[in-house]
């Protein structure tokens, strides 16, 4: 199954993106201390055959996301920052069950439905386990992870799209 992107002309605009993205009331309610001032820059991936997410490491002094020219879509920018915003979580699998739940649940909110159904779908296809939704914390916020499989109820569109309130 083929999914549709939505195509970014240049990095500027992916910045823009990132920035609506992680300044929205939904990921504050998830990471509320991944915030705009601390986006990792964005690099334009001169050779690099694919997008990814570098976090700060001792020979690195600043976290990066790389995206070469045919990598710069809403779905990639979504992916990448997925990975930024679990990088605390450092138990979760680099793809695993949580950031497929995180992605799908990304995809629905900045994106819409048809694009999350989609991505379902095809994640369905390729046998890809999802975890069960977010949920609230004791701190007010929402809480992905640990990696779980999902409830036998998530076997339904809305339910595996279901994140609870955005505020």
């Amino acid at each position: 199954m083929r999914i549709a992107v939505s195509p970014l002309p240049g990095l500027l605009a992916c910045e823009k993106f990132a920035e609506q993205v992680v300044g929205s009331l939904w990921w504050a309610a998830r990471f509320p201390n991944h915030n705009v001032s601390d986006l990792p820059r964005l690099r334009p991936g001169h050779g690099a055959r694919s997008a990814f997410f570098r976090p700060i490491e001792d020979d690195f002094p600043e976290a990066t996301i790389t995206l070469p020219i045919r990598y710069r879509t809403k779905n990639v920018m979504l992916h990448e920052l997925g990975h930024w915003a679990l990088l605390s979580q450092p138990e979760l699998a680099y793809h695993g069950p949580t950031f497929a739940r995180l992605l799908l649940d990304s995809v629905s909110e900045f994106l819409g439905l048809e694009r999350a159904e989609d991505l379902r779908l095809a994640l369905g296809e390729e046998r890809v386990r999802v975890s069960a939704s977010a949920r609230i914390g004791e701190d007010g916020y929402f809480h992905y992870g640990p990696d779980r499989a999902p409830s036998k109820e998530l076997n339904t569109t809305e339910a595996a799209l279901s994140v609870g309130p955005t505020n």
